[in-house]
């Protein structure tokens, strides 16, 4: 399945998507049809070159306004790190949801004030938090097993099971196919053993009560997936009239309480989290993917709200030249409104509960979104809406939704081909964009080298990083995107020696000026600080990797930090090196 935000990486793979062939036309097809991309010839200027003063006058006239007094306009500095990569001595093969306690202890003691994560959703057997069965549901294999309540009366049979789970700890990466069958058969058996008291406490009737608009169709869309060996919902031809589904209910009882009892296990822990990360003064900051998966429990329940008669995708540009079908479903945003958007509202809703911040995914989409027919290449897809006039009002209106309805602060990623008049509607917004320093180019001004934009040009009402989860990180980038980096030389004037690893004062300088750009928020992978530290990288750089966008591969998404943060905690060297690449005041 696509993610989506693999276009974020179409300038890395110029050379090798130019080399992709036209698909197959079909004889009877207007050519008239096929899609010319779009020249902007009087971009509209952002605001820029504000004061912080000027700034705070304007987000506080922003629908936003709570919510930038609550995160305070100030400059703010974080790492990024997916869940499942972190490694503790607590850790059973993947990180866990506990593991961000000592995290932000760590976070703490080394003055950043936000953690990212990636999206935290079931995603079943994908390894992609991208592709999630559902929108609501926590990813039920980075739950803390050693942390749950009632632990100390395992069975041997589930000590054994521990045990082979920590021993995937000494493995470089996650082996998501061994957790997944070793953490979902010792659930099993806690659940046997333990749910019987949890089922009837009222905090658990509580969190059933509350979560009622999502968590029964949840369960259920899992329990069906089982039994029909995980074929995709359309294959099972299953009746979903209000009467069959209460006959399913009731017939797969005990199974549907088995997710419903695990959820809320996951919601428990998150919940600790947040506590924690609150009573340490550190914001985190999720992940909102714009699109879901059409095998969800989201579409299988919610059919009315989307258009499954196209796939949403990209269309064909400089860097793919037969465009890009994702096979995910558009949203029918008619249908949304008349259902007063609780589908997002809700989904806003549960991740607040754990989140002060938030990355809008793909947030052009909220604009206009290209939808591929069926059974059509992606050459003759089209933007919905088709009417450009519309793109600027339609996205404004659906963003003024989810901003009125959460009480997290939103962070847009604006990369790839997004029209100045988008950027404009998300200033008006109040809304953060995110610059990454290797793509901060003009790109226009090809005679010239594509110079890179000076860091004081960045607008203040913005996030800045040197890497993405689906970019390479800094040590890769050096050696496998050499005209980049040989470009980047150019602009530092500093000397760029072929097939030589990245230099330390190289990495340290690069993070303290993506650390004092005029940006608001600073957030960079966590890797890239860790490399300060050489024996805290991998030697074989392209472990550091957390995806290639587009590629089906085992070793995507499955990145693991190589210290434990019990062995972070201790050391000073690194945090020493850290403030370093730190401004001097923040």
């Amino acid at each position: 399945p696509y993610q989506m935000t693999s276009t974020t990486e179409n300038k890395e793979k110029l050379d090798e998507t130019k080399k992709v062939e036209q698909p197959d036309k079909d004889a009877n097809e207007d050519d008239s049809e096929e899609y010319a991309p779009e020249v902007e010839t009087n971009p509209i200027p952002l605001i820029n070159h504000e004061t912080i003063d000027t700034l705070t006058q304007r987000l506080l006239k922003t629908p936003l306004k709570e919510k930038w007094e609550h995160i305070g306009i100030r400059h703010h500095f974080g790492i990024n790190v997916p869940v499942f990569s972190l490694r503790t001595n607590d850790s059973c093969g993947i990180g866990e949801y506990l593991d961000v306690i000592p995290l932000i202890d760590w976070c703490k003691k080394n003055h950043f004030q936000i953690i990212q994560t990636l999206p935290l959703n079931d995603t079943n057997l994908d390894n992609s938090p991208f592709s999630p069965i559902s929108s609501f549901a926590l990813n039920i294999y980075l739950l803390s097993l050693r942390k749950l309540p009632g632990i100390e009366n395992q069975s041997s049979e589930m000590n054994n099971i521990i045990k082979e789970l920590t021993n995937l700890n000494g493995k470089p990466s996650v082996d998501w196919t061994t957790i997944r069958r070793l953490k979902k058969q010792w659930l099993q058996s806690y659940f046997e053993q333990y749910s019987s008291e949890v089922l009837e406490s009222k905090e658990f009737q509580s969190y059933r009560q509350n979560n009622q608009y999502w968590l029964p169709d949840y369960a259920l869309f899992c329990v069906l997936k089982e039994q029909n060996d995980w074929k995709f919902w359309e294959e099972w031809n299953i009746d979903i009239s209000p009467e069959n589904i209460k006959s399913l209910r009731e017939k797969n009882k005990t199974q549907i309480q088995f997710y419903e009892f695990v959820q809320y296990q996951c919601y428990t822990q998150m919940k600790q989290v947040r506590e924690k990360a609150d009573s340490s003064g550190v914001f985190l900051k999720g992940d909102v993917p714009f699109l879901v998966s059409k095998d969800s429990a989201d579409v299988w329940m919610n059919r009315h709200l989307f258009k499954l008669d196209k796939n949403a995708g990209a269309p064909p540009d400089m860097y793919s030249q037969s465009g890009q079908d994702w096979g995910l479903p558009l949203y029918d945003w008619q249908a949304m409104e008349e259902d007063g958007y609780n589908w997002w509202k809700t989904r806003l809703a549960v991740a607040q509960q754990f989140f002060h911040i938030y990355r809008i995914d793909h947030i052009v989409g909220f604009f206009r979104i290209w939808g591929v027919p069926k059974g059509k290449p992606a050459t003759r897809g089209s933007f919905d809406p088709k009417e450009r006039d519309k793109w600027v009002p339609q996205g404004e209106k659906f963003l003024r939704v989810l901003l009125e309805n959460s009480t997290m602060l939103p962070i847009g990623e604006d990369l790839g081909t997004v029209t100045s008049d988008v950027r404009a509607c998300l200033q008006k917004l109040g809304i953060c964009g995110t610059k990454v320093i290797r793509w901060e180019r003009l790109w226009n001004k090809k005679e010239e080298g594509e110079p890179f934009i000076p860091y004081e040009d960045y607008n203040l009402d913005s996030m800045t990083t040197v890497s993405t989860h689906d970019s390479t990180p800094l040590s890769l980038w050096w050696l496998e995107q050499k005209d980049e980096a040989k470009a980047f030389c150019k602009f530092k004037k500093w000397t760029y020696e072929d097939d030589k690893p990245l230099p330390l004062e190289y990495r340290s300088e690069i993070l303290k000026e993506s650390n004092s750009t005029p940006s608001l928020f600073h957030i960079n992978l966590f890797q890239e600080y860790l490399g300060l530290e050489p024996s805290y990288i991998y030697k074989e750089p392209t472990l550091e990797r957390i995806n290639i966008p587009g590629a089906q591969l085992d070793t995507n998404w499955s990145y693991r930090i190589v210290p434990t943060i019990e062995d972070l905690l201790k050391n000073e060297q690194l945090s020493n090196l850290i403030a370093k690449s730190l401004p001097d005041q923040h």
